[in-house]
């Protein structure tokens, strides 16, 4: 069968991208994966769409394990911890080991130990994001715990944990009643935020995927950011929006990012795909080599991004937010090597 493969020249000759990859291009299927040592994939769009498994995928991954390939799930997705990914790749049937899933509720609380922070964080997320702050030993509090808590709770690396971000009341030890954030939350008022006592030992205000965030939660978030000297602003990543599943778009983690960026009039460090700092990180913690590498992902602002900075293959199915409209609007250097219709293509496997 000839091969089906298209490609578009790169201005000024250089070499081709966006080659159009389909199962039966199985001479330019070898080429892209010679001299390739470990694949990086990304999850929402690749593997799954929301809690559907897309066709191929568990048979493609088996593909790439007996072609003995490194596999690293790399995902901005901070929804989860580490552990709580485990179990979802189980529920879908693909088999992954602890220390190949990277999501970025990992990274930040990474990032934070990597910078040897020793103050407390602000964690807008979810539990998955704190379960990994416990796991790095980092001392954090949650608005939850701050609006439930009276001086105690929270979390940190001796368990102690603080509930002291901010409150309109101190007790007599020092410590922060929620009461107030938590009315600031039902009702808000100007004069309830204008009293909002800041914790001084808070740190970093580390933002995620936060499902309940509120203008309570902005107003501590910017105050945080715009009266404590030295306060760090982190960013899982600055994804904009997210396929559900059933063809809607879901507002991502990048929207919640923005509206503190604008109050606050300051730029996040994002520790996600499309930032500065994970691929140095995995080169690091991972002995990754970027010229043995193939990242895998359906965004050309994170996945692609990534890989064509650091010099990896990059490759990407349309199964994900990357639209054939999308592509045709990108300049050269935002397109990737190639285009597949799956994953299951990249491992020369016809799936529906």
């Amino acid at each position: 069968m000839p091969s089906t493969a298209k490609s578009s020249a790169h201005a000024g000759g250089g070499p081709a991208l966006a080659q159009r990859i389909t199962a039966a291009d199985s001479k330019e299927l070898e080429q892209l994966w010679e001299g390739v040592t470990t694949v990086l994939l990304d999850c929402d769009g690749v593997l799954w769409r929301g809690m559907e498994l897309l066709p191929g995928t568990v048979e493609a991954l088996q593909c790439l394990r007996r072609r003995g390939l490194r596999l690293l799930f790399l995902t901005n997705n901070s929804s989860k911890s580490r552990r709580q990914y485990l179990r979802k790749f189980e529920s879908l049937g693909i088999q992954a080991a602890p220390e190949e899933v990277v999501p970025t509720s990992y990274a930040a609380a990474a990032y934070l130990r990597s910078i040897g922070f020793a103050q407390r964080a602000l964690v807008l997320g979810t539990e998955g994001m704190a379960q990994e702050m416990e796991e790095a030993g980092i001392d954090y509090c949650t608005w939850e715990q701050l609006c439930s808590s009276s001086g105690s709770g929270g979390g940190g690396g001796d368990g102690s944990g603080s509930s002291s971000g901010g409150s309109t009341d101190a007790d007599a030890s020092g410590s922060s009643s929620g009461s107030e954030l938590a009315e600031l939350e039902r009702a808000w008022t100007a004069e309830g935020f204008g009293g909002l006592r800041l914790d001084p030992e808070i740190g970093a205000v580390v933002v995620g995927w936060d499902p309940t965030f509120s203008y309570a939660k902005l107003c501590l978030a910017s105050a945080l950011l715009l009266e404590l000297p030295g306060c760090q602003f982190v960013a899982t990543n600055l994804d904009s929006a997210d396929h559900m599943g059933n063809g809607r778009m879901m507002p991502g983690t990048g929207c919640i990012v923005r509206s503190i960026e604008t109050a606050t009039d300051r730029q996040a460090f994002n520790v996600g795909k499309g930032g500065p700092w994970l691929l140095p990180f995995l080169c690091e913690q991972y002995g990754l080599r970027p010229d043995q590498a193939l990242i895998v992902g359906d965004r050309l602002d994170t996945d692609v991004a990534l890989g064509r900075a650091g010099g990896l293959k990059t490759a990407l199915p349309l199964t994900g937010v990357t639209t054939e409209a999308s592509l045709a609007a990108a300049a050269q250097h935002e397109l990737p090597h190639c285009v597949v219709p799956n994953l299951a293509a990249l491992a020369g496997i016809h799936a529906g």
